[in-house]
């Protein structure tokens, strides 16, 4: 939270008035509060929906500890939401489940989770539309979300259409990374057995549970956006000041710079761009500040905090290593 203060200050100096800031932090209603803490408290619990859809003999114990652990490397480390794939992996395989399923159901959460922050810019920028509102920034940037959605959708269509289709796409994989990575010296990573094997893993499991992977994970990149609105009503903006849309608009863009990692958990990008789009939508200053301390503390650090327990139980399981029986289906 100090790095998140220090970050805003630095970034956006002329923003508002911090003295100001900390008081809407110090006069938040009663009612908000609670409201706040069971957004908290929700956003915790309903997180690990997806990997329980995935592997519906998993414990939800388990699921808790994998999800948990694998949102808090992810954003501990810039680019870490690939550490975050293997530690998931990693955890699954701990508690016995099929190594075939563990690879289907982390990365059907990985391409469900990567086509919704892409998608929902666009869908923000759609609604702002049909409401009569334009924002060239943020207009831009959900263009290039929507690009980026229709080719990746292209291509994982077309990856889990067969297997010749996987090595196809692999193959044009391989043609891109393979210069890259000779020319810093490095061997390249197998991409056409990577397609290969998200085909063999993954289509049985996102052809039958599609839409329940669909729901689970709507549910969980939903509820950083109720915090949100939560703290953004508790310190006076929402909807006085901004309205639902123009939440969803800014919360999409903002999560959407979190496929950039520059810093972990996106600070200051995520938090420089949500602030300016909330001023830029009319809420004033401090009230802009305010709401996205209120969103980090209430749903960032927590979840962060339960993720780093959750790594402590799986380390402190691992050195157990329990007897747990096999999840084979």
């Amino acid at each position: 939270m100090v790095l998140v203060g220090v970050v805003i200050k630095v970034l956006l100096p002329q923003a508002a008035s911090y003295e100001a800031a900390i008081d809407q932090l110090t006069s938040i209603p009663r009612e908000w509060l609670v409201a706040l803490g069971l957004a908290c408290v929700a956003n915790i619990v309903l997180y690990p929906l997806t990997v329980l859809v995935a592997i519906p003999k998993l414990r939800y114990r388990h699921g808790f500890i994998e999800r948990q652990a694998g949102f808090m490397v992810s954003n501990c480390l810039p680019g870490g939401g690939a550490v975050a794939v293997g530690t998931q992996y990693a955890i699954l395989n701990q508690y016995r489940v099929a190594p075939a399923l563990a690879v289907a159901a982390v990365s059907a959460d990985a391409v469900w989770t990567f086509l919704l922050t892409l998608g929902m810019p666009a869908l923000g920028v759609g609604f702002l539309v049909l409401e009569g509102r334009q924002n060239p920034q943020l207009t831009t940037m959900a263009i290039v979300g929507l690009i980026a959605l229709a080719a990746s959708l292209i291509v994982i269509i077309a990856a889990l259409h067969s297997e010749a289709s996987a090595r196809k796409i692999g193959g044009l994989g391989q043609r891109i990374v393979d210069p890259v990575f000779l020319r810093f010296k490095r061997n390249p990573p197998d991409v056409v057995g990577a397609a290969v094997s998200f085909y063999t893993s993954a289509h049985d499991l996102i052809s039958r549970k599609w839409k329940a992977l669909t729901v689970t994970n709507v549910i969980a990149q939903a509820t950083p956006m109720v915090v949100l609105y939560c703290a953004l009503a508790a310190v006076g903006a929402f909807p006085s000041s901004v309205s639902a849309i123009e939440v969803f608009a800014a919360y999409s863009a903002a999560i959407l710079l979190t496929s950039f990692p520059l810093t972990p958990g996106g600070l200051g990008t995520v938090d420089a761009a949500l602030i300016a789009l909330l001023i830029a939508f009319g809420a004033a200053g401090p009230e802009a500040v305010a709401a996205d301390l209120i969103w980090r503390l209430v749903w960032f650090l927590p979840q962060l905090l339960v993720g780093a327990v959750a790594m402590l139980v799986y380390l402190a399981a691992k050195r157990r290593d329990p007897v747990s029986p096999p999840l084979d289906r």
